[in-house]
């Protein structure tokens, strides 16, 4: 699962994403650019670069996605979903919540 954030014309909206089929098919058109995408996974191999990986998401998704994405009550409920639970597993929730990520 990912976010993907896209750009038609003036417009920019988000979407999550559960496979790279769906976001093929949207994102064909060569009027559509490609702003940012985020996984909505955790990754590395020690917990340090987890952490430093999460935190790089959310500071990514802080500097794009909250400007650009027009996303869905529930697609922005998943998303803060997985920073809350994420950030509480990692030591990052109070810094996600004191910026506003979730």
């Amino acid at each position: 699962m990912f976010i993907a954030i896209l750009k038609k014309d003036y417009d920019s909206y988000g979407c999550i994403y559960n496979s790279y089929e769906q976001f093929a098919k949207d994102t064909f058109s060569p009027d559509i650019d490609i702003l940012s995408i985020i996984p909505l996974k955790v990754s590395g191999k020690t917990y340090q670069e987890r952490k430093e990986d999460l935190r790089n998401k959310a500071v990514e998704w802080s500097n794009v996605g909250g400007l650009y994405c027009d996303c869905s009550w529930n697609e922005a409920a998943i998303i803060s979903n997985f920073f809350e639970t994420s950030g509480r597993r990692y030591g990052l929730l109070k810094e996600f919540q004191e910026n506003g990520i979730c």
